[in-house]
């Protein structure tokens, strides 16, 4: 039986990865459909976004899916050579293979982060304020789940 302190902490850590998600500037699965639109309809209205910044958000979005495509798909390619590489056995071309992923994975994190930098300064300061108890309380309930795991 799940007690009352781990459902709680689950519905938070629900809520707050819709925070993480309305940041996330991954691609959409379908034509033009945003990835996280439910998660992101909930920290809409849980930031008590205005329209016109529910309008910047997507535009910023929209901009940085765009920005990252080229290195996504840049990306998958590496993954699958990295795979032949990996069947081949050859271990210099894993090595180089392995370093060229890293890159691309960081230049995702750096568009990423530059959207939800952009995203944070379209934010109030109220806004701001509750969007970091939304991230505390999911730290919160990671590491209550994490602490959990572990015992």
């Amino acid at each position: 039986m799940i007690s009352l302190r781990n459902k709680f902490a689950a519905c938070t850590a629900i809520a707050a990865l819709g925070a993480v998600s309305l940041f996330a500037a991954e691609t959409a699965p379908a034509a033009g459909a945003h990835r996280h639109g439910h998660m992101g309809a909930f920290l809409s209205s849980y930031l008590n976004l205005t329209p016109a910044q529910q309008a910047q958000e997507k535009t910023l979005f929209q901009s940085a899916r765009e920005s990252a495509k080229p290195v996504r798909e840049q990306l998958k390619q590496t993954r699958q050579s990295l795979r032949a590489a990996v069947q081949a056995n050859d271990t210099a071309q894993i090595q180089q293979l392995a370093s060229a992923e890293g890159t691309e994975v960081g230049q995702l994190a750096a568009i990423r982060g530059n959207a939800m930098a952009k995203m944070y300064q379209i934010l109030t300061p109220d806004q701001q304020q509750k969007l970091a108890q939304l991230r505390q309380a999911h730290r919160a309930a990671r590491q209550a789940r994490s602490a959990g795991a572990a015992n």
